[in-house]
């Protein structure tokens, strides 16, 4: 199976007192197949992987495969520090159903470009489903070379590299020098996705997505029906959300702007910090100045209790 479009790194949903919301992530998932996105990532920044225990993982990953039925491709995160942890979290995905797995090189520790090779390469040795690596330096810590990129490419069992940058020119270089038939490459910056598949890119792999997968599923099929103007104006009209993904502590703006439309998730788990209120006026004048309809009316901002 080789991976293309738009893929949805999705939010976790919380209840008040911080528990999962297993029945609005059901909900999510179903909405997002509904509008013809092409993949559904669970456990990723957006669905603040790094706060939930193996349990809570678990249990996304299972209801993420009974709630695509095969409909779209499951990617569950698997990201650990430790490489045996990683391989044992990718173990566990595949035997839950995942299509995918996709892992950040280490973070924490400083490791080297051959630290992350051989992390990468136990964990495609690991498991008979595809792995994918995300590559996000500013989280992780860790930045890999072109170099050592290409090496990891080449692994058998890899499939493809999500690759989050402002830096355009060095995501052109990652895109040129890795894609082929057997790996992908996905841009991982809301603001580039016109740009990225415009320039060849396999998908994007789009927190934006969880606030207006519409509009993220329209810029794909434009640029592929050949229609760059249309494409361009859409990307243009979001452009405003995607410059607020980062007020507060991320993924808070994602959540909160997904209220603002009507389609709230919950807070984010401490330690990130609730949006203030000065933040969350500004979240609504970036979905207002977007041009986003609201889904249904807009049920505030979740608060915990």
């Amino acid at each position: 199976m080789r991976l293309n479009g738009i893929i949805v790194p999705i939010v976790t949903p919380f209840k008040t007192d911080y528990s999962l919301d297993l029945r609005r992530f059901t909900s999510l998932i179903d909405d997002l197949i509904k509008k013809g996105v092409n993949g559904i990532f669970p456990l990723g920044t957006n669905g603040e992987f790094a706060l939930l225990n193996g349990e809570e993982k678990e249990s996304l990953i299972r209801e993420a495969v009974s709630a695509s039925a095969g409909k779209v491709p499951v990617l569950a995160g698997v990201s650990d520090p430790g490489t045996r942890n990683a391989v044992a979290n990718a173990k566990l995905a595949e035997k839950l159903g995942a299509d995918f797995v996709v892992a950040t090189p280490p973070y924490y520790y400083k490791v080297s470009d051959e630290g992350i090779l051989s992390h990468f390469r136990a964990l495609c040795s690991s498991v008979s489903i595809p792995v994918l690596m995300y590559h996000i330096p500013s989280n992780t810590g860790n930045d890999v070379s072109l170099k050592y990129l290409k090496k990891i490419s080449d692994l058998d069992n890899m499939a493809g590299i999500k690759y989050t940058t402002r830096d355009f020119p060095s995501y052109l270089e990652v895109l040129h020098s890795t894609q082929s038939s057997s790996f992908s490459v996905f841009m991982g910056t809301d603001m580039l996705i016109y740009s990225a598949l415009v320039a060849g890119s396999d998908g994007v792999v789009t927190g934006l997505a969880n606030v207006a997968p519409d509009e993220c599923v329209r810029i794909h099929e434009r640029i592929k029906a050949g229609d760059l103007a249309s494409a361009w104006k859409i990307q243009e009209s979001v452009f405003p959300v995607a410059q607020a993904m980062f007020v507060g502590d991320f993924p808070a703006a994602v959540k909160g702007m997904m209220a603002v439309r009507g389609n709230p998730t919950g807070p984010v788990r401490p330690p990130l910090a609730r949006l203030t209120a000065s933040e969350e006026n500004t979240l609504r004048k970036a979905v207002s100045d977007s041009g986003l309809s609201h889904k249904r009316r807009a049920r505030g901002f979740n608060r915990p209790g």
